[in-house]
């Protein structure tokens, strides 16, 4: 797990002094709030974060693999920094940060912005920082500040334009109990936090236009051309501050900054969405009645329905889709296709030489002109046939109706516009506990900051006839301020090697 200094770490860590004004013009509330008068001091904030190399056991924490992003993705346009005085939990100051520079990387990719000096007083702090957002909460405590801040949405389950920056914020607790002192000897005193993405980011490629469908004989039957793809189950609402705890049951915890806004646990630790405790084990009953995913699944058994995204043609590397949404995790009893965010794709499928049709003196003929394919087409067994009376005889029964075509394990697929289509899905996997048959904590599911990558490379059958599924299948004094702002990368999850 990473562990986040709480205290200075002047003499450790280097900045840049920034000359020129003071940012005093970007202090927009200064309340002491009956905390008693303090002397002055001169301390600078540094945003840092560990080195994931030194870990040794991977948890739901990391992945290891770890991307800058594109400029807007990194980009800090403004921060605002709330001080609320640790012993009592009153607020004492707010900062508005606008005076920004960029200072370059640190050896861990991580992006680092500089201020000029700025003041507040001297003391020991809880330490709250948003970034890329104007909205300001004035509240006396630290509870009512985050009950506040935590009821916001990105309206958006999908978020489509970054341009202005993706909202920031720091790892509360990592900044719970923060000493702001004078420090003899130290030209600028250091506090380290460190600011991550309240979105994650998800890329979509495959790695061929079309795959080939074999049969036990490796004989190919139907080729399948994955051209469009749709995102579903994404979440509307988010925490600001990510939300962590140890969960063995349904029961909520009663939310404390130095036990649930930090690191994920090793054993039973959840990342907590705003709906969390909402995603029930029976997740055939959620409707979605309060709208809290957008492109809720069980909304669209129509694929007409559906706004596909159409892949980008395959080059020599990957050409990836980026999408970017919010938290989406649950209990692992509750990681269902209900509530999981996945990823429904849909193909253009050509039988390949192996429609039959039932002739006049009885007997199965393949089908050798294309334009004479049917509307719809029955599959069974690797071969298709062009009516329900073909699909009688091959399977060797006197007829078959749709409602029997499950017990023969038999499909049907009409032709459309473009032809005959089939779908698949995909739930998008947090942490793979590499057991195909046992659920675990935190393997399914959507954490802020984390990059999911999925690149298709295969297809090893043919998809469903219809985008259905089961629900139930299985984060008075002054005291100068130097602010360094270390925007952390994103943590990738590689989703590579995908067989639909």
């Amino acid at each position: 797990m990473f562990h986040f200094s709480k205290t200075i770490f002047a003499l450790l860590l280097t900045c840049s002094v920034l000359c020129g004004c003071s940012q005093r013009d970007d202090i927009d509330v200064d309340n002491n709030n009956g905390v008693e008068a303090r002397e002055d001091v001169s301390i600078v904030f540094r945003f840092q974060t560990d080195n994931p190399a030194s870990l040794t056991t991977r948890g739901a924490e990391d992945s290891y693999d770890h991307v800058q992003g594109t400029p807007d993705e990194y980009k800090v346009e403004n921060a605002r920094v709330y001080l609320f005085d640790a012993p009592t939990k009153l607020f004492v100051k707010s900062i508005m940060l606008s005076k920004l520079t960029r200072s370059g990387s640190d050896a861990n990719g991580n992006i680092i912005y500089e201020t000029e000096h700025v003041s507040v007083p001297q003391g020991t702090y809880d330490i709250f920082v948003t970034a890329n957002t104007d909205r300001q909460i004035n509240k006396n405590t630290e509870d009512e500040f985050l009950a506040d801040i935590d009821s916001i949405s990105y309206v958006r389950g999908q978020i489509d334009d970054i341009s202005q920056g993706i909202v920031m914020t720091n790892r509360a607790s990592d900044n719970s109990g923060t000493v702001i002192a004078n420090k003899q000897g130290i030209e600028d005193n250091v506090v380290n936090i460190t600011l991550e993405r309240v979105l994650a980011r998800i890329d979509i490629a495959k790695s061929s236009e079309t795959f080939q469908l074999t049969d036990d004989n490796s004989k190919m039957y139907a080729t399948v051309t994955l051209d469009k793809h749709y995102i579903v189950n994404l979440a509307k609402y988010y925490y600001a501050y990510r939300h962590t705890t140890v969960l063995t049951s349904m029961v909520p915890p009663s939310w404390n900054i130095n036990e649930h806004f930090g690191n994920v646990k090793d054993v039973n630790g959840y990342v907590v969405d705003p709906y969390f405790f909402k995603k029930t084990i029976d997740a055939s009953n959620f409707t979605n009645s309060d709208k809290f995913y957008e492109h809720f699944f069980g909304d669209y058994s129509n694929p007409n329905a559906i706004a596909w995204t159409a892949f980008k043609p395959v080059g020599e590397t990957p050409q990836y889709n980026t999408a970017y949404c919010l938290e989406n995790c649950m209990l692992a009893p509750a990681q269902k296709n209900g509530y999981t965010t996945g990823v429904v794709f849909s193909a253009k499928l050509e039988p390949y030489n192996n429609v039959f049709h039932l002739a006049s003196n009885g007997n199965l003929e393949q089908v050798t002109d294309k334009s004479k394919y049917p509307e719809v087409l029955y599959f069974y067994k690797c071969k298709f046939y062009d009516s329900a009376e073909a699909l009688a005889k091959a399977i060797g029964v006197s007829s078959v109706s749709s409602a029997m075509l499950d017990v023969y394990q038999a499909r049907k697929y009409e032709k459309g516009d473009d032809g005959y289509r089939c779908y698949y899905t995909y739930w998008i996997r947090h942490l793979d506990n590499f057991k195909a048959t046992s659920m675990g904590v935190m393997e399914f599911g959507i954490v802020r900051n984390n990059l999911y990558r999925l690149l298709i490379t295969n297809v090893s059958d043919l998809g469903s006839p219809n985008v259905f599924v089961d629900p139930d299948m299985p984060d008075e004094g002054e005291t100068f301020l130097k602010v360094v702002l270390n925007v952390k990368p994103w943590i990738v999850r590689d989703l590579t090697n995908i067989v639909l």
